[in-house]
């Protein structure tokens, strides 16, 4: 029998993480029928220098990719649970509670590629095009910076998980 990861998220960062899921599931619904900077970063052309193959290719190839990932983001957001906000903003303590997260091993992987695309979204989002581009003391790259260190730190417990 195979255990679960578990990983620990304060339930502000609970809270946070199931609004940015429930978003980008609204970004890629409406992916479907218009085009979208974010979501260019996830679907990037096939061919940079022949539009009409890379056109041909989207429209072979989006939806299913779509799909795909409106699936793995359904994955994590149930495994986030019911949404935990009430009638007003925790307190400070209620919003610090450490809260634990069960992810069954079959969706790691979900989790690793919702993660890395929301965070592709915020970054096109923010203009990050490279390293360069990133004002790490600039706060609207907090949410940048967050999602890397949680996938981070995803794939360390993956890793330790697999090595058990």
């Amino acid at each position: 029998m195979t255990t679960d990861l578990s990983l620990s998220l304060a339930t502000i960062e609970v809270q946070n993480l199931q609004r940015l899921i429930d978003e980008f599931l609204d970004v890629i619904a409406d992916g479907k029928v218009t085009d979208d900077p974010g979501l260019s970063r996830i679907a990037p052309a096939a061919y940079a220098d022949d539009p009409a193959a890379a056109a041909e290719f989207r429209a072979a190839t989006r939806d299913g990719l779509f799909d795909r990932r409106t699936a793995d983001a359904l994955d994590v957001r149930s495994d986030l649970g019911a949404p935990l906000e009430g009638g007003s903003a925790p307190s400070t303590r209620a919003a610090m509670r450490q809260r634990t997260i069960r992810i069954p091993p079959e969706h790691v992987d979900a989790w690793l590629r919702t993660l890395a695309a929301v965070r592709l979204v915020v970054a096109a989002r923010l203009g990050i095009d490279t390293a360069d581009t990133h004002e790490p003391g600039d706060e609207r790259f907090h949410v940048y910076d967050w999602l890397g260190y949680r996938l981070d730190q995803l794939v360390m417990l993956a890793d330790e998980h697999d090595a058990g």
